[in-house]
């Protein structure tokens, strides 16, 4: 992910993200519909399915940092 970061948006914001498709310490998926590290980017893919489940919960999210809640 991060090499399609390079070609899209530069190095200097590819170095600022996170390992994707790996667990975290709490065993959930690292940065995938998640932040990325980098301040408002966000990753997001898999299945269709899934995509259209987890982008609602991302877009709650995505709400909460604009609101300043998080």
């Amino acid at each position: 992910m991060r090499t399609s970061v390079t070609k899209v948006l530069g190095e200097k914001v590819a170095e600022r993200c996170k390992d994707v498709w790996d667990l975290d310490e709490e065993g959930e998926v690292n940065t995938m519909w998640r932040d990325s590290g980098h301040p408002g980017f966000w990753y997001m893919g898999s299945s269709l399915a899934l995509a259209r489940i987890y982008s609602k919960f991302l877009a709650l999210h995505i709400k909460a940092v604009e609101k300043g809640l998080t």
